[in-house]
């Protein structure tokens, strides 16, 4: 083992860490996912055994940036003391419960809890991991939803990791349409879905919202989860209510407290009725229901 690591630091979007993490895995051996103070940005922290090629892996951050219509993160690398990571990211990220849910990496070595449904994701992806405030309102919502209700046809908009369309696959063994408009969130969607081995009932496509045919022709929807943030969850408010059936469920999330009403305005104006928030350290998530 050599002493010294390269580190590349950058401060990204929360809905595009997925996608600058996947660019970093060409250059770096490990990539991890930390939010930030003001819950607004993710920061993510990449570590490479050898110097990483810093002109080509810039581009390939600017080449996500370009194609999601943003500015381009500054990237920071540094030489660092080599340390003993694996054990210290075992230490970071714990395995998590959430209602019925586990959620564990690849270097959890222990037993899998009877009676829990099992999603492995790692905790590199950590804005779907169950790590994040919204996500976790969002596995909250799934468990209680499940004592209720048996959902045939749910939509998962902004995908992401595709934790939440895993979760409904194996709560519901329902088949999920998994959208998120950036190409390597989706390929890392199609990964954990195989890994978790639901590969076959997690569609996974690559879609700017309602406006592709992937997603049109397979609703209308009983469910639709959309952990995104407030303001295109708010201008898709239309959209979603055209593609629910009535009596369906939407879940939302990605946004904080002070977004919430917000939200659920823009989506009350369309027919949806509010069932239930739920908070989660300064983030919420509402459950809606189509009249």
């Amino acid at each position: 083992m050599t002493n010294t690591l390269w580190r590349v630091d950058l401060d990204v979007s929360p809905a595009l860490a997925d996608a600058y993490e996947f660019a970093l895995e060409a250059f770096c051996g490990a990539v991890t996912q930390y939010l930030d103070d003001d819950e607004l940005a993710q920061r993510i922290e990449a570590y490479a055994e050898e110097e990483p090629d810093e002109t080509a892996l810039k581009a390939a951050i600017a080449g996500v940036a370009e194609r999601s219509g943003v500015s381009a993160p500054t990237v920071t690398i540094t030489a660092v003391e080599n340390k003993d990571w694996l054990a210290e990211y075992a230490r970071n990220y714990p395995p998590l419960q959430i209602g019925r849910y586990f959620i564990y990496g690849s270097h959890f070595d222990g037993k899998l809890p009877a009676g829990k449904i099992a999603l492995k994701v790692e905790a590199a992806t950590a804005f779907g991991t169950g790590e994040h405030a919204s996500t976790n309102g969002c596995l909250q919502a799934l468990d209680r939803l499940s004592r209720r209700y048996n959902f045939k046809r749910p939509l998962d908009m902004g995908c992401g990791s595709a934790i939440l369309a895993m979760a409904i696959a194996k709560t519901w063994g329902a088949s999920v349409v998994a959208s998120d408009i950036d190409a390597q969130s989706v390929d890392v969607a199609r990964y954990n879905a195989e890994v978790n081995g639901v590969g076959g009932s997690v569609l996974a496509v690559c879609a700017n919202g309602y406006h592709s045919p992937s997603v049109t022709r397979n609703g209308p929807y009983d469910l639709i989860m959309a952990n995104i943030l407030a303001r295109p969850l708010s201008a898709m408010a239309k959209d979603l209510a055209k593609n629910l059936k009535p009596g369906g469920f939407a879940v939302l999330a990605g946004f904080l407290d002070r977004d919430a009403n917000w939200v659920f305005a823009a989506h009350r104006c369309h027919g949806l009725r509010l069932v239930e928030r739920i908070k989660v350290n300064g983030w919420q998530t509402l459950v809606l229901r189509k009249r």
